[in-house]
């Protein structure tokens, strides 16, 4: 939008110095200025020549002028893309430590937790080993209990 303002105001400044040309040459009818998007074409002929050079040096300047405007607005363009590049990817670069911090600490989490969950089970199976040893062990005994009460009252029996 700033570089075509700026065209619209070369291009006036274009007309109005073709104007004051003709004007000062006597003001002769057989000057034909054309304005176009590329700047002043004239045709003339005679002393009207030299001041013709005179324009197409001035236009050259102009362009020049405006070439160095249009690469002035065009660098600023690109400075602001490079900071917002370098803020994305700072932003980005941010993001990824604080992602690899969290995921650091959840796997921490993780960890603690899949061991402890290890931890009771096992020794919940081991409390139950516990308990199967103790009433295997009980039953031993009242099998031998039982046993013994059985032989004594055979023996006792085959002897009346």
């Amino acid at each position: 939008m700033e570089a075509a303002v700026s065209g619209r105001e070369t291009t006036k400044r274009m007309r109005t110095a073709a104007s004051a040309s003709a004007m000062s040459n006597g003001g002769e009818e057989d000057t034909a200025s054309q304005v176009s998007a590329g700047g002043v074409v004239a045709a003339s002929s005679g002393g009207v020549a030299a001041a013709t050079e005179t324009e197409g040096e001035e236009m050259a300047a102009a362009e020049e002028e405006e070439m160095a405007a249009a690469s002035a607005e065009t660098e600023e363009h690109v400075q602001r893309i490079l900071l917002a590049i370098d803020g994305f990817t700072r932003q980005v670069s941010e993001m990824l430590e604080a992602g690899r911090a969290l995921f650091k600490n959840l796997a921490a989490d993780f960890e603690d937790r899949l061991c402890t969950i290890h931890k009771e089970r096992v020794e919940k199976w081991e409390e139950d080993i516990r308990e199967l040893r103790a009433r295997d062990a009980a039953n031993e005994q009242a099998r031998a209990l039982l046993h013994n009460a059985q032989a004594h009252l055979l023996g006792t029996v085959r002897h009346e």
